[in-house]
């Protein structure tokens, strides 16, 4: 599951908002801001927990994301907007942003029930059990409520929220800050409003535009399943104890598809069988280099060559260095090379396991 940097900016904005130490807190998590486009980049949704017990550890705040509400922006300038604004009524816009949540988080899940007079907009923002990610469950549902309300100019009228978390900060606190009842260790979250509001006229609908801004949504979801498939292709990578016999046919039976399919989908990716796995080889001698003192005679068989002179040349082609070189510079504090900040991100958390769990050779390789 990943979340959309632009979740992972807005949250940015607010603590600096709020006069947090950003600086501190990235620290903690290793987190390099000026590595990474924000607005651009995918994190897993399981960083948020780290990332929430940073905020809490530098705050000392143990209810920091109810306190941060006030200094979130509203959420803005991205597809889903686009799309309510562009529909005939709030109604159908939200039907439509409900089918491309995606695009925000894989971890939200979200129904529209639709009951007497009141609208429940109601499920889960996180899928982890975790304290500390009541922030991220508060953070969420108030976000969707300022959202609704930029989008209606303020016809949104809240009835009540439900939460799944426990009740930290006095009950006045929460109700002020909704501007309505709040409830809370409730089955799901939800945010409850009078029916009317489906019936919400947009005063910038625009078929034509309705139908542009659809059809960029579901070319973006579309990427995302794409990269879903080169995940579990990665996944099945990650769980081999050596590469030199992985075959296009052996990683299609673990994934139960056909593969001529496979191999039809990552052309539709831009992408090859054996471009994935050439890439997931270098990101893996690339971390064995620089987290191990593993001998390079390992490495090689571990990655898939046969002998240690065919893993020289293929690691010279892809950083420009021999391995020897490689893992002497990463030594030394400052120097980097030949390294892409996105394959060091998926190395750090597609080969964590992996890196654990691969044995010594059976006989050294000469």
């Amino acid at each position: 599951m990943r979340d959309s940097g632009q979740m992972f900016l807005m949250a940015h904005q607010s603590m600096v908002s709020a006069g947090l130490d950003v600086n501190a807190i990235y620290r903690r998590i290793g987190y390099d801001a000026q590595k990474h486009d924000m607005r651009e980049h995918r994190t897993l949704h399981e960083l948020q927990l780290q990332f929430w017990e940073a905020i809490e550890a530098v705050s000392g705040d143990p209810d920091i994301g109810l306190h941060l509400c006030p200094y979130m922006p509203v959420y803005g300038g991205e597809i889903l907007e686009y799309l309510m604004l562009s529909s005939p009524t709030f109604g159908e816009g939200l039907a439509r942003v409900v089918k491309y949540l995606r695009l925000v988080s894989d971890a939200i899940e979200t129904r529209v029930l639709v009951e007497g007079d009141t609208l429940r907009i109601c499920g889960v923002v996180t899928r982890l059990n975790a304290p500390q990610l009541r922030h991220t469950e508060i953070c969420t549902i108030y976000g969707m409520i300022q959202f609704s309300r930029k989008l209606t100019d303020n016809h949104a009228r809240l009835l009540r929220v439900g939460l799944r978390c426990k009740r930290i900060s006095p009950q006045e606190e929460y109700d002020r800050m909704f501007g309505c009842p709040v409830r809370f260790e409730q089955p799901e979250s939800e945010i409850v409003v009078e029916r009317s509001l489906l019936d919400y006229r947009s005063p910038r609908c625009n078929a034509e535009l309705f139908r542009v801004h659809e059809e960029l949504a579901a070319s973006r979801l579309s990427s995302l399943w794409r990269q879903d498939l080169i995940d579990r292709i990665r996944a099945v990578f990650s769980r081999r104890v050596e590469f030199m016999d992985c075959q296009l046919e052996d990683v299609a039976r673990e994934l139960d598809i056909s593969p001529r399919l496979l191999r039809y989908k990552l052309s539709q990716a831009g992408t090859t069988f054996s471009d994935l796995l050439a890439d997931f080889r270098m990101i893996l001698a690339r971390r064995l280099l620089t987290r191990t003192e593993e001998r390079l005679d390992h490495i090689a068989y571990v990655t898939g060559f046969s002998e240690p002179s065919s893993f020289y040349r293929a690691f010279k082609r892809w950083t420009g260095l021999t391995p020897i070189q490689y893992r002497d510079s990463h030594r030394q504090p400052g120097e980097r090379t030949g390294a892409n900040p996105k394959q060091q991100d998926d190395a750090e958390q597609l080969l964590r396991e992996p890196l654990q769990a691969r044995p010594a050779p059976r006989s050294s390789v000469r």
